[in-house]
């Protein structure tokens, strides 16, 4: 072994005690969270900061829980929403190689829950982790998902009302504005 390849060598071997370690297995690589941690720490959350949660099932294929994700960011709506409720999206109903974006479990909670139907699906809990409310708010007890018709908003503005108590009219009124501004706007 000539000096060079021996200095190379031992380079290479104080590299190997002195840089830090790698991890294992980067969190992206580990996947998504289990559904139920998800909602754990968004109740622990909520708990700390007076709020209540929401939990809304999406997936990447749907257009609908795309728009509903939409409304939770909006930084006008989405910050009325964000004074009130923690929210958390949980993905379910991938297919392929889509299917390793789901969390773990999802499913399971969306059926326990009360989501038999379509996504979006979501769900309110208390600070406790008390159900409050669900989607399946329609008049015939099926799911509003994005709210679009008038009939949807209504029910919509209804479930916010239960599960949000310190929401003023005047709030909700805000919200649902938007909302019917964006039916306008938007094709179906």
């Amino acid at each position: 072994m000539s000096a060079r390849n021996a200095g190379l060598g031992l380079a290479l071997a104080l590299a190997c005690f002195t840089a830090p370690a790698l991890p294992a297995q980067s969190p992206a690589a580990s996947g998504p969270r289990p559904a139920q941690q998800v909602v754990d720490q968004a109740v622990a959350q909520a708990k700390s900061q007076q709020k209540h949660v929401i939990v809304y099932f999406t997936a990447s294929w749907c257009g609908w829980c795309h728009r509903f994700q939409k409304f939770l960011e909006d930084p006008v709506v989405g910050k009325l929403m964000a004074a009130h409720f923690v929210s958390v999206g949980l993905t379910v109903d991938e297919t392929g190689e889509k299917k390793a974006l789901e969390n773990p479990g999802g499913e399971e909670l969306k059926k326990k829950m009360g989501g038999t139907g379509g996504i979006p699906f979501y769900f309110m809990l208390d600070a406790s982790g008390r159900k409050i409310g669900d989607a399946n708010g329609l008049p015939d007890g099926s799911n509003i998902g994005h709210p679009y018709t008038a009939e949807e908003i209504r029910a919509f503005d209804a479930l916010l009302a239960k599960t949000a108590p310190r929401m003023t009219a005047a709030e909700r009124a805000q919200i649902n504005a938007y909302l019917t501004e964006v039916a306008k706007t938007t094709v179906p």
